[in-house]
């Protein structure tokens, strides 16, 4: 979903000023996170606080803690008399943030099998098929949502909190790239397939298999997202 700034600026009711502050540098966070993702601030471009208060109507000390945490999320680089700048998508930074997705699913998934239940294997095959039907309709949008909502619910099956918080972080990173830079052809497909061979795995509770299964998704998805980049991943 997408904030615009107005809805970005509304305060709950009774919010003391301590929530409200924190509740305003989440949102001024979110709203340069879109602009940087969807292109809006390019690569290398400058993120003038000021720029950003007339666009968010936000003050001044929110929009620099946004930007200090968009900083350690690796999104911007913030330098001493220069400010803050979008950070090229390098192929280093996409590679870091993919092992590390895919390192949380695998400590997630040695977890759920200590407490795997047929009830959550039903659930993640429910939320697998309706992503195949998303891909079959051809509804890329739908499917971002429903591939992250599939490895979300297994991550929190594993039932480490932290785990799942860091997870849902990097994956607003990863969905915003393929919503913006889309897949190579039979891509979408071969996750429908990998989908169903992970929660095979699963059943059969055979964990080096599926652990197998993450890595070779892992590679396929970087390689097919580094071709839809070009020049821009280099």
């Amino acid at each position: 979903m997408t904030l615009s700034p107005r809805s970005a600026r509304q305060t709950p009711a009774g919010e003391n000023g301590e929530d409200a502050a924190s509740n305003s540098v989440e949102q001024a966070c979110l709203l340069i996170r879109q602009d940087i993702l969807s292109g809006h601030y390019a690569p290398g471009a400058r993120i003038k606080v000021a720029d950003l208060s007339s666009r968010f109507g936000f003050s001044a000390m929110p929009l620099r803690e946004a930007l200090r945490k968009l900083e350690g999320e690796g999104l911007v680089e913030i330098e001493p008399n220069r400010g803050a700048t979008v950070r090229k998508l390098d192929r280093s930074f996409i590679e870091d943030l993919f092992e590390l997705n895919a390192e949380l699913q695998l400590l997630a998934i040695r977890r759920f099998l200590r407490v795997m239940t047929l009830d959550k294997l039903d659930e993640l095959e429910a939320r697998a098929t309706a992503y195949a039907e998303a891909v079959a309709a051809g509804d890329r949008e739908r499917g971002v949502r429903l591939n992250r909502d599939l490895h979300a619910r297994m991550v929190e099956f594993g039932g480490n909190r932290e785990a799942l918080r860091m997870f849902l972080r990097g994956w607003e990173l990863i969905g915003a790239f393929r919503l913006r830079f889309g897949y190579g052809p039979g891509r979408e497909r071969g996750l429908v397939r990998e989908h169903r061979l992970l929660l095979d795995a699963l059943r059969r509770q055979d964990l080096q298999m599926a652990e197998a299964i993450i890595r070779m998704q892992q590679a396929a998805v970087l390689e097919d997202l580094f071709a839809q980049l070009g020049d821009e991943g280099r």
